[in-house]
């Protein structure tokens, strides 16, 4: 199954509202005989389960609004909130009458909504990055999705030999993305790039070309995201890692995770 579909099913509401959905029920077939993708989203679909339940059994603070707020204005600057987010806010959070009201823990699609608002707001104000942290996975980990990505072939979102082009498309999307590359690597090339989700963490991809055509597939995630990153500043490890030659390294709190089909020698050379 495609990256594009794994997404999807993990996107599918727990109601089981999508599951007619065309697109959902092509998913549903493609990872039928996947034993480890269903297993995932099973331990996926429980974990939603529980924090929908827990969500429910909770009502936010009164002061939540002011403090979202507070926080999105320091994330963003000088930007401000949608000029309706109060409204849609004050509207869907049912907010306790005064201390000592009684309230009633049935299942609340109203309350669902509020909190689901709130979840947005502290994303935007940067709430996510402490999930990440909290839920770190290995390098090894990434490697491997890393491998099988390459292996069913890259997502492009921008096709483009401009290294411009490329950078400014990252940048603009909110990819990561080291500041300094290796003088030989970065003189590379392009073809294009994409922003994948892995697992929630951000991962920005550069398709990079030697002469001939030859890919190199260069991707970066924060360090942070990770529970064993290289060491930053570290000369990079170039081995080979599922059939393919993998060079591992971080800078400036960036790692990056580059894949080929090229000798482990010529990538050493390249990055030194």
């Amino acid at each position: 199954m495609t990256e594009e579909q794994l997404q999807l099913l993990r996107a599918a509401r727990l109601s089981g509202q999508d599951e007619n959905d065309p697109e959902v029920m092509a998913a549903r077939a493609a990872a039928a005989s996947e034993a480890k993708v269903l297993a995932y989203l099973e331990e996926e679909r429980q974990t939603d389960l529980a924090m929908q339940q827990g969500l429910n059994d909770v009502d936010p603070p009164p002061d939540l609004e002011a403090a979202l707020l507070t926080a999105m204005r320091a994330a963003r600057g000088h930007a401000e909130p949608p000029a309706n987010l109060r409204e849609d806010m004050l509207h869907a959070v049912q907010l306790p009458a005064a201390p000592g009201t009684v309230v009633q823990h049935d299942f609340s699609r109203r309350k669902w909504i509020g909190w689901s608002l709130a979840a947005a707001a502290s994303i935007a104000a940067g709430g996510f990055w402490w999930w990440r942290e909290n839920h770190a996975f290995s390098l090894r980990r990434l490697s491997e999705q890393l491998a099988a990505i390459t292996k069913k072939g890259v997502t492009l979102s921008l096709m483009s030999m401009e290294k411009d082009a490329v950078v400014n498309w990252l940048r603009d999307n909110q990819a990561p993305r080291a500041d300094v590359l290796p003088e030989k690597l970065d003189a590379l090339g392009r073809k294009g790039c994409h922003l994948y989700q892995i697992e929630g963490h951000p991962v920005g991809l550069e398709c990079l070309l030697l002469p001939g055509m030859r890919e190199l597939h260069l991707f970066c995630t924060p360090a942070r995201g990770l529970t064993d990153p290289p060491a930053d500043g570290r000369a990079a490890e170039v081995r080979t890692f599922a059939d393919r030659t993998l060079a591992t390294w971080t800078h400036g709190g960036q790692t990056m995770l580059m894949f080929c089909n090229e000798r482990v020698e010529e990538i050493r050379a390249l990055l030194g």
